[in-house]
Formats: structure tokens, sequence, C-alpha cells
């Protein structure tokens, strides 16, 4: 597979927030404007600073802040009753990536009749496109803002589960990246985020749909992560480090846009779902045992996979896939993150669930090593 798609419109750099007025002028299809937000960055003077600019571009401006992290479909339906029947001509996504996807699902949902559950529970089809969306991260490390698909939970008494919205219609019309945006970013957020990306960009590469253009992005994305996220932890402030990661965060989210991610995005979930732990460094847990695991080759894997960890293991400054395990781990260390199950209050007692519920099918099924239960399992128990 060769074909690369991907229609967003990029606006990046520092300060380019103050661009937004021409922006919503160029997307929106009449002056109604929805602004979904974070709550935090009310406090920090960015959400005023956006609903002054556009306000004086002459624009009437909503505001919708109730946000969950992790969006449930409770959350979505709740943001898609606020926007629909208003006629608003563009949806303004800021934030990070909860904020991001609520935004992508509100914008097709308010233009197609029906809840959040009859679309990925029940396979209603997304027929109509949605309101323009504008989608501006104010985190370095979930790519949504170039992705066609957003993260919906949905939670019962007994367990969380993980869905995904995906339609090609989905896609925002723009995305705004101000690194300037990404310095309010604590730094353990900034840790966690940026190994997101690293994740993301590494999956990419060694992806079975990759492809040569995600292969660029990927490769550009590995090198801007490794080589500023502990800069940027120990340096919050230094914006000529925010606007490498941004861009890196940028550069996995074009290349994971078209390949999807793999079996560490898929393990992952259950360990976020259940345990709490952050999606990114959920993801960075494994990362170091996947890169060796998919190291190994055999008939059933993809064929050029030795080459391309090779490839990942030199720009991790390792010389091969244990290496490039360890220089991970001593990564999530240098910016005081755990890198064991058990530092985080899973045991082996725990491992039954993250093994059952971390097979999602097309996540798996993309990995470039075919990954058992019981491969699973010992990646698991070797990470206790």
């Amino acid at each position: 597979m060769t074909d690369y798609y991907n229609p967003v419109d990029i606006i990046f750099g520092t300060s380019s927030l103050n661009q937004i007025e021409k922006l919503a002028e160029k997307y929106s299809q009449n002056n109604k404007i929805l602004i979904i937000a974070s709550k935090f960055l009310r406090k920090l003077g960015i959400l005023e600073k956006l609903e002054k600019s556009l306000q004086d571009a002459g624009l009437k401006v909503t505001i919708f802040e109730k946000i969950k992290i992790n969006p449930t479909f409770e959350s979505i339906d709740n943001s898609t009753a606020f926007a629909t029947n208003e006629n608003y001509g563009l949806i303004i996504g800021i934030g990070g990536g909860s904020t991001l996807d609520c935004a992508k699902c509100t914008a097709i949902l308010a233009n197609n009749k029906g809840g959040i559950k009859e679309f990925l529970v029940e396979n209603k089809k997304i027929m109509n496109i949605g309101i323009p969306l504008l989608e501006i991260p104010t985190t370095a490390g979930t790519g949504s803002e170039v992705t066609m698909w957003a993260t919906v939970w949905r939670e019962n008494s007994i367990s969380r589960k993980k869905y995904s919205l995906s339609d090609e219609k989905m896609y925002a019309k723009a995305a705004l990246l101000d690194p300037e945006l990404t310095i309010s970013m604590s730094p353990k957020l900034t840790a966690i985020t940026g190994l997101d990306a690293l994740s993301q960009a590494i999956e990419a590469f060694w992806s079975r749909n990759h492809n040569p253009t995600s292969d660029k992005h990927a490769l550009n994305a590995i090198s801007l992560t490794i080589e500023n996220l502990e800069k940027a932890y120990n340096n919050p402030l230094n914006i000529g480090y925010r606007e490498k990661m941004h861009l890196g965060s940028l550069e996995a989210g074009l290349a994971f846009s078209n390949t999807k991610t793999t079996a560490v995005h898929s393990v992952s979930y259950p360990i976020s779902a259940y345990f709490d732990v952050p999606h990114g460094l959920a993801c960075a847990l494994t990362l170091g045992s996947f890169i060796e695991f998919n190291s190994i080759s055999s008939i059933d894997n993809l064929p050029e996979i030795p080459e391309r960890i090779g490839k990942i293991s030199e720009l991790l400054t390792s010389n091969n896939a244990s290496e490039a395990r360890i220089r991970i781990e001593s990564l999530m260390k240098s910016m005081n993150l755990p890198t064991k199950l058990s530092q985080l209050g899973i045991h082996k007692k725990d491992l039954e669930v993250i093994v059952k519920e971390g097979f999602t099918m097309d996540r798996i099924e993309n990995n470039p090593r075919v990954l058992t239960r019981n491969d699973l399992l010992k990646i698991l128990i070797n990470i206790l």
C-alpha cells in the first residue's frame, strides 16, 4: 500500500494563534462559533484571548467547557446535544487530546442524527459531513488534530471499554499548532504526552500499513522527540524545545493518521482503563519490550522488520533492539516516570485482564510480528 491521504490545512508556528480570526473567516459557514475547550485554559488566560480575538472580528462566540478526560458515551452525547440545532458555522476544539476528540465527535454528530452508541455499537453509518472544525492542540503528543478518529470510552459498573469513532468526514478543516500554548504543560504532562508521540511514530514506522510518506513523517517524529523530550522536560520555558516537540507530535500524527497504531497502543488501553495509568505512560511501559519482541523475524512477520527495527534503534542512539529498550527505560527514569507495572500497583494477578482486553484486533493485526496472548503475558511478566 503506497497511498497517503491527509486533507488537514496545517498552520504551525510560535504566536500562530494570532491568525485565528483569518482562519475562522475562511472556514466558518456563518458568524456563529462554538469553542469546545479544556477548563484550565480559562485560568491561563488562553480561552479569554481566543474569545476576544473572535469577538473583535464580529463573530458570535459560545463556549462549552464540560470536557471529561477520556470522553465517555454520556459526555459526547452531552456536547453533541449542546451543539445540535444551533446552526454553528464553525467548531473550534482547543485543549489536549480528549478535548480535540470531543470536538471531532461533536462536529460530526451534530449533523448526523443519533447518539454515539448507535454509531459505535450498533454500526450506524455517518452519512452527512459535519460542522467545519478547527483543532488547536495545547499539548504535544496526541496528534489528534490531524487524524480522522476519536477515542470514546464506554463505562459500566464492571468494565471500561475503548471505542474509536472514525470516518474520513471527521478530518478537521485546519489544525493550528502554536508552541506557546504548550508552555503551560507540567513537566510530567510534557513527559507523558511526548512518550505518546514517540510510541505513535515508532508504531507507524513498523506498521503493516506503512507507506513512503508515512515513513518520512514517522522518522522525523522519532528524531525530534528523542532529541528534545528530556530537554523540554528539564527546560519547560524554552520555546525552542517546545517548538521541536510540537513539531514532533504533528509529524507523529501525520504518520499514524494513515497507518494506525499497533500492539503497543492496543495493550495500553486496558492498562489505562483499569488502572488509571495515563495513556502516554501506558504506551511507554511496553514500548521497549515491543521493540525487542518485534525485532525477532519469522515467516509470518513483516519481512523488512529487522531493517526497520535497526533504523529505530539507530535513531534511539542504540546499536540493537535490546539497547533501544534500555534507552526508552532510561529516558523514562530521567523524567521520574515508573518503568515497572508494580510501581503503578499492577501485580501478577492483574495481568489476566490486560491480556484479555489488550487485543484490539485491528491494532494487533497491524503489528509487524504476530502476537499471541502467551507472548503478551511473557512481556507483561518481564516488566512487573
